[in-house]
Parts: C-alpha cells; sequence; structure tokens
C-alpha cells in the first residue's frame, strides 16, 4: 500500500538514495563501446518497424545456448548501446547473448513494450537461433528490464507459432511487477499509467502456472536496494517457487551497480544465471 507521494518517490526512484546515479549513463556506455571493439557481433538487427526494434547479437564461438537481455530504464530511457558488456561473461563462457531494443515511453506504453519484445524474441527464435541456442534459451533483464523478463516467461509463445513456452530459464534483476505504486511517482509522468492499466499490466504469477512448469528461475536484488524494490523481488520469488540458491540478495549492491556483476563470471549472479541457463545444477 502507497502511504504517500514521498514516500513513493524514495521507495521506486533509485536515483534519490544513490548518490552517484548520474554517473552510470557514462560509464555504462564506455564499457559498452569497450565491449563492442573485443567481441564480434551483429548490430541493429530489425525485428519491426519501429527505429528502436532492434537487437545487437554477440555470438559464442561454440554456443551451449544463449541469453537475451532486457536492459532497464523505467521504460523511458536507455538502449542497447548502453549494454553491450553484460556479453563480457557469457560469451567466452560459451552463451549467445541478444541484447534488445524497443520503443520508450511516452511514445508508446508498457504494454506496448511488452509486444514489441515479445516479437524480437519471436524474430531471434525462427531467424537468428541455433537449434542447440535455441534449446537453451533463457531471458533476463534489470529493473524495467526485469518486469519485461517476467513478461516474457509468462507469454504463451503458441500465438507467435512457436511452442507453448520457449524459455529454459529465466531471471528478473531489480524488477518491478506491481506497478501500481508507480502512478504516484514522478517517473509515471513519462510511464503514464492509469489504475486501470497498472491492475491489468501488473504480474501476479503462480507457483503451478503451466507456463513455467519446465522453465528454471532465479531472482537477484541489490541488498542495497529500497523496502519496496526487496519486497517486489522476493514476494515474485515466492510466488513462483524460486529455489534457494537462486534468490540472489546481493549485500553491497545498490539498483545501479546489481546489474554489473552479470559481467563477473565469479559472481554470485552470474553462477546462478549460468545455472538458471541450465549449463550446471548448484
Amino acid at each position: 500500500m502507497v502511504q504517500s507521494k514521498e514516500w513513493a518517490e524514495v521507495q521506486y526512484n533509485p536515483r534519490l538514495s544513490v548518490a552517484n546515479a548520474a554517473d552510470y549513463a557514462a560509464k555504462w556506455a564506455a564499457m559498452a563501446a569497450s565491449t563492442r571493439l573485443k567481441l564480434a557481433y551483429k548490430a541493429d538487427l530489425s525485428y519491426g518497424d519501429h527505429p528502436r526494434e532492434r537487437i545487437d547479437f554477440f555470438p559464442a564461438d561454440d554456443p551451449k545456448g544463449c541469453v537475451v537481455f532486457i536492459h532497464g530504464g523505467y521504460w523511458r530511457s536507455f538502449s542497447k548501446e548502453s549494454f553491450s558488456w553484460v556479453a563480457d561473461a557469457l560469451v567466452p563462457d560459451g552463451f549467445s547473448v541478444a541484447v534488445i531494443n524497443y520503443p520508450l515511453c511516452p511514445e508508446v506504453t508498457i504494454d506496448m513494450i511488452a509486444h514489441s519484445c515479445q516479437r524480437g524474441v519471436a524474430w531471434l527464435w525462427r531467424e537468428l537461433l541455433s537449434d542447440v541456442e535455441r534449446d537453451r534459451l533463457c531471458v533476463t533483464g534489470h529493473s524495467a528490464g526485469g518486469y519485461l523478463t517476467a513478461r516474457l516467461l509468462l507469454t504463451d509463445w503458441r500465438k507467435f507459432g512457436l511452442n507453448e513456452q520457449i524459455f529454459c530459464g529465466g531471471m528478473p534483476i531489480s524488477g518491478v511487477f506491481e506497478l501500481e505504486p508507480l502512478i504516484h511517482t514522478s517517473i509515471n509522468e513519462q510511464v503514464r499509467l492509469t489504475p486501470t492499466d497498472a491492475e491489468a499490466w501488473s504480474l501476479s504469477p503462480k507457483r503451478h502456472d503451466p507456463l513455467l512448469k519446465h522453465v528454471r528461475l532465479g531472482v537477484c536484488v541489490g541488498g542495497m536496494e529500497s523496502d519496496e524494490f526487496r519486497r517486489q523481488s522476493l514476494e515474485f520469488a515466492d510466488a513462483v517457487g524460486v529455489e534457494a540458491g537462486l534468490r540472489i540478495e546481493s549485500r553491497d549492491r545498490h539498483h545501479f551497480n546489481v546489474i554489473e556483476d552479470i559481467a563477473d563470471r565469479d559472481s554470485a549472479l552470474f553462477m546462478a544465471l549460468r545455472t538458471v541457463c541450465r549449463s550446471e545444477d548448484i
């Protein structure tokens, strides 16, 4: 329950609680540029008519699977060009990486963004992935991308002419799944959620949802994040039955640097993601 607009802003706007939050855009852009210099990739693969409906694909030499990554920015900022570095540890470990771009609010709604990501994944499946990459296809995303990760996992892919479920695993990172509190924040100036939208697009998956029956799930959230960010991630984990070893609460990580652990093969986040992608058991 939202206590006040001030409370909601503090809980759901991490820029207010992270002193150097403004530094991350430039930092991530520089990290991404470095990655694109050292890893082979296919740039700006079009999956739709909108100019932002594009994918960058970083192929592993001898892939044992593929990870789809969806960036954050509260559905209103950032792009794939700032997140190439999520491939830094995954590609050498044998996982191809697809970084999805999508249209942004307020030009489109959150629901339209989810549909763009669905079309992007369906295009990947049909046009680019090998049989091995399809067999071990995993999705992860940060913040708004955590929500979109869950939306993709809860998609019935028969609507796109594919199998009912195409993912073997998924891992939202610092996601927001209940959208109603955002109505009371400055974020909604661009996201433009109505109470009806928030109710319709919020996610409340259940442990025995048939779409999740054969999907291995993990969840990650920073231990230094707000109470509400932690609550939403951990309640999502409870709802879908995430096993203890795949519930990662990174003690010394806040909302911005928690995602950087995806590029560190020794981090708890990376090891859990690798497990979720079924390359090894805990």
